[in-house]
């Protein structure tokens, strides 16, 4: 790993969760994974004190039937997901707008975007509410 992240290797074992960091001996463990997480960061500062800034955790999972390239896989679908969403609402907003402004009523907006007419109100009112906060 280069100097700026380290690798922490975590497993669980009964209800522990346990992790290890690269290049220091013993481990950590906690509860939860998120407390392990918050633990980790928390420790990364003294673990490496000699480095201006310490490393960023860069996580191994080891559990049973996963593996780390099943998890990179999840994470890149949730991130391609998450844009396809972003988009589908900026679109979804623009296009209600649009036909709004035509003069077109909430159902007959519904009928040609195959939404219903209360998700037509529910995209107008966050259309109205953005354009206050702006």
């Amino acid at each position: 790993m280069a100097d700026d992240s380290v690798d922490v290797h975590v497993t669980k074992n009964g209800t522990l969760w346990l992790a290890t960091v690269d290049g220091v001996a013993g481990g950590m463990s906690a509860r939860s994974l998120k407390e392990l997480h918050a633990d980790v960061a928390e420790g990364l500062p003294f673990l490496f004190g000699d480095r201006a800034e310490p490393p960023t955790p860069v996580f191994h999972y080891t559990l049973p039937g996963l593996t780390g390239e099943d998890l990179s896989a999840f994470a890149e679908l949730q991130r391609r997901a998450a844009a396809i969403a972003e988009d589908y609402s900026r679109t979804a907003r623009a296009r209600v707008e649009h036909l709004s402004s035509l003069g077109l009523s909430d159902a007959d907006i519904g009928e040609l975007l195959g939404l219903t007419k209360q998700r037509i109100q529910q995209i107008r009112t966050s259309n109205a509410e953005a354009r206050q906060s702006a």
